[in-house]
């Protein structure tokens, strides 16, 4: 990786090569590199959002975004800043396109996008290809699309008429818990299942939004633990002091009046859809793919008065799996 100076424009095209690598593999969103081409990117942006190079500063971001997961970025406020200002100002250009790449070029099925950003930013300032339909490429009012994009990966909530990509994770990030749940574990399943559990009771400790998502991958594995697979009382102990901490913080939320809600029947139904309740962007992806193809609002999977019900439901097999185990034992020691 060529390190170069983020506050210089590139003035070749190897060098605008050089910083398009430098965006796609840079990583650790602490690191000073990481922070130096977000804000770097950023300040380009705002500085001239009308300059020639504003569409590859918006994409330069946009790929930087992708290393966040879903997360928000730490000490976002100056980039977000600098990204609804160039916006705010692109908006404003007349125009007469029909339509524009940061909406038509996003998959709303797969919530990505349908280019790579870094190299759509070097097709922009003529450092690859030339662009397909230059000028609603480089419109100021697609622009400040992927401006407000960005703005919305880099801190969840801060604009709502934009596609939000999922975070990378998802589509391999509970793929563990299938290899449990159909009964195909590779290493030791007590791992997955007293580790899912922990996490579910941090969450319900902590009071945080992952709550109900947590609570819906632990009512996945609910089969597995209340099988004869698992003969410790201490893994079940763990799993039911989560759930009776999930169903306690889920109390204090009041009835609700959702006419539906996740049908937990068939994991791999639900899988992705879990995944993305587990990330701030992951939420706000499902509600940008839910209102693009419908399907259950995004309230329903968050739903904490619906999930504490699950939790309960759940309890009552746990303590009977666990009563049962407790029997067997003390048979067992009769016996011997």
């Amino acid at each position: 990786m060529t390190d170069i100076d983020p506050s210089a424009v590139p003035d070749s095209p190897d060098a605008w090569r050089a910083l398009a690598t430098d965006w796609a593999k840079t990583s650790g969103v602490h690191s000073r590199r990481y922070t130096d081409l977000m804000q770097g990117a950023a300040a380009h942006l705002g500085a001239a959002p009308q300059g020639s190079h504003t569409l590859a500063w918006a994409l330069g971001v946009l790929t930087l975004t992708a290393c966040l997961e879903g997360r928000a970025l730490p000490d976002a406020a100056p980039v977000v800043a600098a990204l609804t200002a160039a916006a705010e100002r692109l908006d404003g250009a007349p125009c007469n396109h029909a339509d524009h790449p940061y909406l038509t070029d996003f998959d709303a099925e797969d919530l990505t996008w349908r280019f790579r950003p870094e190299e759509m930013a070097l097709r922009a300032v003529d450092a690859g290809p030339p662009l397909d339909d230059p000028g609603r490429w480089k419109c100021p009012r697609n622009v400040a699309g992927f401006a407000r994009a960005a703005a919305e990966a880099v801190s969840p909530g801060t604009f709502d008429d934009v596609p939000v990509r999922a975070p990378a994770s998802v589509g391999r990030g509970l793929e563990y818990l299938s290899d449990v749940i159909y009964d195909h574990p590779y290493g030791d399943p007590y791992e997955t299942l007293v580790g899912e559990a922990r996490d579910l009771l941090e969450a319900a400790r902590q009071d945080t939004p992952e709550l109900p998502g947590l609570v819906v991958t632990n009512c996945a594995l609910l089969w597995y633990a209340v099988s004869e697979r698992v003969d410790s009382v201490e893994v079940l102990d763990e799993i039911i002091a989560a759930h009776e901490a999930a169903a306690r913080r889920c109390e204090e939320t009041p009835v609700c009046d959702h006419a539906t809600h996740p049908d937990l029947s068939d994991f791999e139904n639900y899988r992705r859809d879990a995944e993305l309740m587990l990330t701030p962007g992951g939420r706000r992806a499902y509600r940008w793919r839910q209102r693009s193809l419908g399907g259950l609002p995004l309230e329903a999977w968050t739903c904490r008065h619906h999930f504490g019900i699950e939790a309960e439901i759940a309890l009552d097999e746990l303590r009977e799996a666990r009563a049962e185990l407790t029997a067997e034992a003390g048979q067992a020691d009769e016996e011997g």
